[in-house]
């Protein structure tokens, strides 16, 4: 229950920044950071919990503003897609792992 109410807190969240973001009058660079910092942070976190299509969405939304930041630093976009790849090898052993001890303490 606390994890299904800290991702519907996030989210909240992530469309209260959203909003006050269309404003073009509040938007600052501390609020993008922001917003790309919840985003990042729900993709992974979906991921680890094995919801991809989730993580492929927020995951998205936060290429959306990293293209916009690092418009002119294309090297940088590519960094960060790299990192993030990174991360799918290593959840999959992540949770290959929990599978594993799951039926070692089943048999």
């Amino acid at each position: 229950m606390d994890n299904y109410n800290y991702h519907k807190g996030m989210n909240v969240i992530i469309q209260e920044l959203k909003d006050l973001l269309k404003t073009k009058s509040i938007g600052t660079d501390s609020d993008q950071a922001l917003l790309l910092d919840f985003q990042e942070t729900l993709g992974t976190i979906y991921l680890m919990t094995a919801n991809l299509s989730q993580a492929k969405t927020h995951f998205k939304r936060a290429f959306k503003i990293y293209e916009k930041t690092w418009a002119d630093e294309p090297e940088m976009i590519e960094a960060k897609y790299q990192e993030i790849q990174e991360l799918y090898p290593q959840v999959g052993f992540f949770l290959g792992q929990q599978i594993s001890s799951f039926l070692t303490k089943q048999a």
